[in-house]
């Protein structure tokens, strides 16, 4: 292989040694600075990405860089094998905000929800209800990429040329609560959902799949997983998404921002279910890295404060005015979806070619389904830079 020229984008670089597993735009990022990205030429991209909602306090947040070095010269990595301060200390506040009981951590969404599932199904099969193993969950949501994760994502697109996938798992139509009542059954082992689906076109749930979802584990026991990977850790508004629109949780599943930009997953259960658990059902060689708990400490500490979520719904109220000025604007756009700082809108244009427009004035956004242009700020984002973000827009959408 030829070697890299120092005049070669990075984008060059990456086609030549990266797996051709992601559509990427050819930007050469080589810094971050609170809600900004920088390339090589000295550019400065207004970052309404986030990592995907990963980088909660923006980029290189002062506290956490602080956390992060003072744990890299204590102890990098331990074995779960051993007690962990970084993970009890860490646990011990999660479960604090959240009201859950026990904690497992892992490394990422996807693993965060195989737990989850495997739990479920353990804490039935220990109860002697070893054939209550069905999941039911909502086409249009994303659980993750590995099989039972892929199982459970309601994206029949994302499964193909795969083989076949873990059984067990039956899908309904998001709002579609006769469809729900006539799926859930004496064997349902989970419903298992998004409180917001954010990757499926941000779809928020009607009051009435919530209430059928609450009586549903009533009537017949099952468990409700709430996957708050994208929505949970403040992005709404309150810490967890479920506590947003009332939705009970048994189980609740996290990752994105709780590692503070490292890889972390957790998932948080109640005691009645950590009953059922026993050493060797599940495990992680890297799950609960010491230096990802301290930094995940050090964010939730910030995020869980109530001042700090009552600026996430402030900020969120600027960007939603600001979105439906944008609508009104113009005509092709649709409607506005989300809640918190999870946002965006539809568009009849495609919306590949609004986020090249957005880039081109170093704004960046993302996209949700197929039609849906999503914007996810850092939660710390400041009122001037709402501002900022919707003149740039204007700017793009003006360009089409």
């Amino acid at each position: 292989m030829a070697p890299f020229s120092i005049n070669e984008s990075f984008g060059a670089q990456d086609q030549k040694v990266i797996a051709p597993l992601y559509a990427k735009a050819n930007l050469d990022f080589v810094s971050g600075k609170g809600s900004y990205l920088f390339d090589r030429e000295g550019n400065k991209y207004l970052d309404f990405i986030s990592g995907i909602a990963t980088n909660a306090l923006g980029h290189c947040h002062p506290v956490l860089v602080e956390a992060f070095k003072n744990q890299l010269e204590k102890l990098i990595h331990l074995s779960n094998l051993f007690p962990n301060y970084p993970q009890i200390e860490f646990a011990e506040k999660l479960l604090t905000v959240t009201g859950f009981d026990k904690a497992f951590f892992c490394n990422s969404g996807t693993e965060a929800n195989e737990g989850a599932i495997k739990f479920a199904r353990k804490y039935f099969n220990r109860k002697g209800e070893k054939d209550r193993t069905q999941i039911v969950t909502f086409y249009n949501s994303f659980h993750g990429r590995t099989f039972g994760a892929l199982s459970a994502t309601g994206q029949p697109a994302l499964r193909e040329g795969f083989g076949d996938m873990p059984a067990g798992f039956t899908h309904v139509e998001w709002n579609d609560t006769e469809a729900l009542k006539a799926k859930v059954n004496e064997k349902t082992c989970a419903i298992m959902l998004e409180p917001l689906a954010a990757e499926g076109g941000i779809l928020t749930p009607s009051a009435e799949m919530i209430k059928t979802i609450a009586e549903l584990r009533e009537k017949f026991g099952c468990l409700v997983i709430t996957d708050e990977i994208q929505t949970g850790v403040g992005r709404l508004g309150t810490f967890c998404g479920a506590a947003f629109y009332g939705i009970p949780a048994d189980i609740a599943t996290f990752a994105k921002a709780i590692g503070a930009g490292l890889p972390l997953g957790a998932v948080l259960m109640k005691q009645l279910i950590a009953d059922e658990l026993r050493a060797g059902d599940h495990g992680t060689t890297f799950g609960g890295n010491p230096v990802a708990c301290t930094g995940g400490l050090a964010l939730v500490n910030i995020v869980s404060e109530p001042a700090f979520l009552e600026n996430v719904k402030a900020r969120s109220a600027e960007l939603k005015a600001g979105i439906a000025e944008l609508i009104r604007k113009f005509g092709f756009l649709g409607e506005a979806r989300g809640e918190g700082l999870l946002l965006g809108f539809t568009s009849e244009r495609p919306v590949s070619e609004i986020l090249a427009k957005a880039r081109e004035e170093k704004l960046l956004v993302h996209r949700a389904g197929t039609n849906t242009v999503r914007f996810l700020p850092p939660l710390n984002v400041s009122s001037a830079e709402i501002g900022e973000a919707l003149k740039k827009m204007n700017k793009a959408l003006s360009a089409l």
